[in-house]
C-alpha cells in the first residue's frame, strides 16, 4: 500500500520532466560547407628562417591553417587563423578572442 502511494508522486513528477521542451535545443544539422567555385586555388606557402619553418594551408585565398615548426628544441605549434575557414573577415564583437594565439597538440593518437 505505502509502495502505490509512493510510486504516484514518483510518476506524476517523471511526466512534467518528461513534458518540459529543452531550453538551449541546439540545431541536429550541421552546417552546410561554405561553397566555394571548383577554380579556387589552393597554396602552401612554406618560410623558413634562422629560428622557425612555418607552413601555411590557403584554400581560395582564406588561411586555413599556420603550423610552426620552431628551430629551439620545443614542440612544433598551430596558430589559429583570423578568419574562419570560408567565411569572411569578423569584426567588432563577432571577433575570435583566440585568433592568432598560439595552440600546442599534447596528446598524439
Amino acid at each position: 500500500m505505502r509502495s502505490r502511494l509512493l510510486l504516484l508522486p514518483i510518476l506524476l513528477c517523471c511526466g512534467i520532466a518528461f513534458g518540459q521542451a529543452p531550453r538551449d535545443a541546439a540545431p541536429s544539422q550541421i552546417a552546410p560547407a561554405p561553397k566555394l567555385g571548383p577554380n579556387q586555388r589552393i597554396e602552401r606557402i612554406h618560410h623558413e628562417d634562422a629560428g622557425s619553418t612555418i607552413d601555411e594551408l590557403r584554400y581560395g585565398g582564406q588561411t586555413l591553417s599556420i603550423q610552426v615548426q620552431p628551430k629551439a628544441n620545443v614542440p612544433p605549434y598551430a596558430v589559429r587563423p583570423a578568419d574562419g575557414v570560408g567565411g569572411t573577415q569578423p569584426t567588432g564583437s563577432d571577433r575570435d578572442p583566440t585568433a592568432g594565439q598560439p595552440s600546442w597538440q599534447i596528446l598524439k593518437y
